[in-house]
């Protein structure tokens, strides 16, 4: 299943679904810390700026999992925060969920 298929079907966040969108994100920062870290990287910059858009929803999954909860809040701004990040940078939608 797409990524933003998977997205839009959740209406009432569990942290198992909260799980399956971190692995596929997490998949998709450790590609760019690869690209990031290639000798010579003329787009350096940009990886570095790419990363630290997606850390931030990453970083809200992590928080969410520690905490076995998530509120109606925190997935709005969750669904926010990699909505921008597709708007600003994309590569998400050809991400595939794993069920």
């Amino acid at each position: 299943m797409r990524f933003f298929d998977y997205i839009d079907t959740i209406e009432k966040p569990t942290i198992d679904n909260i799980r399956v969108i971190y692995k596929a994100v997490n998949e998709k920062y450790d590609d760019l810390i690869d690209m990031a870290l290639e000798p010579n990287s003329k787009n350096y910059k940009k990886w570095v700026q790419n990363m630290e858009c997606l850390k931030k929803s990453e970083n809200m999954m992590i928080d969410c999992i520690c905490n076995k909860q998530i509120t109606d809040t925190e997935w709005l701004e969750l669904m926010y925060n990699i909505y921008r990040y597709q708007v600003k940078y994309g590569g998400l939608k050809y991400l595939t969920i794993e069920l």
